[in-house]
């Protein structure tokens, strides 16, 4: 057994749990955990519902986190870097990159050149890719790993690995799926073909919220997400029983035939229609001598403890509490400032490590172009300013002496048109 192939196999089994459970949270598609089997029949039975704040999480981080410029130490390869963004869709990619490094907790992008020598960037899943450190070292990439699957010219399935080392990339492929989960290892014999890397460099780049493996943004949150979820569930099962109360009938004496007068069926249509509403009319129901419905439970039982979850939830990641209730006002930018504090000093954290992830990716590509230069991301502004607050904080930089060209495309505008107005 090939000892590196098993071990990015176990990488990959040990992660697919995590991944999967913080996708169903994102999209909201998570089940609802139950007290019992009897609970759970009822509640699959009428429907669930679900108010899914751990997206708000996520996007809340991900909509600051915006790529203003990215610049190499010389204008030719920055001008390389700039094809590159455009040829490869990363307006596009890069926010769907981050998106997933947030969902997943990390995600990778692999740079090679394609069949025709043009070098692309493209997204993968930490659901097929991994990437395996030094032991003694955990800053040192080994290899990285990637295994798919694909039908043959007769619809049979072929999985196939890639190894990606800093001196070779070497190819595998078996017949039939693999269990990823099932950290399916064997089979795989011996590279089919083995491609020389002269870069020098493994060409996959790993974005992570943590090291050495990345945890989901909104992974805090799971456990006040299930508790909401419950309370929304339990209050919406009451909502029939507020439009349609639960009836009763006390009799004292007869058999259950008597109970006709209540039967909705087919068989006591005619009982019911003698019973006629209106002033004066009077209703007699045989045997019967009490009838009356059960009082629903107050929504308030229900919709109280959702917003101290929230409050929970908000405190859990970090996430200000506006995010999840409109309406609020603040006297001041700085007071929104203050209230985003937490927020902005995560989103500084993703920013220093996605960001250099996407310097060593750069970094990269500029190599295989045949430029061997470092390389300068640059982030939108995160923090949440008014107009007039950003204005002002520019001219304060210029008076200190920064750019013009620098100050502008902070605030937002294109390195081409600030460089045209500087």
């Amino acid at each position: 057994m090939n000892y590196n192939i098993s071990r990015a196999m176990n990488t990959l089994s040990d992660r697919q749990p995590v991944y999967k459970n913080a996708e169903s949270y994102y999209q909201g598609s998570q089940s609802e955990v139950f007290a019992g089997a009897r609970w759970s029949h009822l509640f699959r039975e009428n429907g669930s519902y679900v108010l899914n704040f751990c997206k708000t999480i996520v996007d809340t981080v991900l909509d600051r986190l915006e790529i203003s410029t990215v610049e190499a130490t010389t204008k030719a390869a920055t001008k390389i870097v700039g094809q590159l963004w455009e040829d490869n869709e990363l307006q596009i990619d890069a926010r769907e990159i981050h998106r997933r490094a947030l969902v997943f907790g990390e995600c990778y992008a692999i740079v090679w050149p394609d069949a025709e020598g043009n070098t692309t960037i493209t997204y993968n899943s930490p659901m097929t890719t991994t990437m395996v450190y030094d032991e003694e070292n955990p800053r040192i990439k080994k290899y990285a790993a990637k295994v798919w699957e694909q039908k043959d010219a007769f619809g049979k399935t072929i999985t196939y690995m890639n190894l990606y080392y800093a001196d070779r990339i070497e190819k595998y492929r078996r017949a039939g799926e693999v269990d990823l989960a099932g950290a399916d290892a064997n089979g795989w014999g011996s590279a089919y073909d083995v491609i020389e890397n002269p870069w020098g460099k493994v060409p996959v780049f790993h974005f992570r919220t943590h090291r050495p493996y990345g945890t989901p943004e909104h992974a805090p949150a799971i456990g006040a997400q299930d508790a909401i979820n419950k309370l929304v569930n339990n209050h919406m099962l009451t909502v029939d029983y507020q439009g349609a109360p639960q009836r009763f009938a006390l009799s004292s004496s007869g058999n259950s035939s008597e109970m006709e007068d209540f039967d909705e069926g087919e068989a006591a249509r005619e009982n019911i229609n003698a019973l006629k509403s209106g002033p004066g009319e009077f209703w007699y129901l045989n045997g019967v001598s009490q009838v009356g419905q059960f009082t629903p439970a107050n929504p308030e039982t229900f919709t109280k403890p959702i917003l101290e979850y929230i409050k929970y939830l908000a405190s859990l990641t970090g996430t200000p509490l506006h995010y999840f209730q409109s309406g609020t006002t603040f006297s001041s930018g700085e007071a929104l400032r203050g209230a985003e504090a937490p927020l902005t000093r995560k989103i500084k954290e993703r920013q220093l490590s996605f960001g250099q992830t996407w310097r060593e990716l750069f970094k990269f590509a500029l190599l295989i172009e045949g430029y061997d230069v470092d390389v300068q991301v640059r982030w939108a502004g995160i923090e949440a300013l008014d107009t007039t607050d950003s204005w002002n904080i520019a001219a304060i930089k210029k008076n200190l002496g920064l750019p013009m060209d620098l100050i502008l495309r902070e605030i937002g505008y294109d390195a081409e048109m600030a460089e045209d107005i500087a």
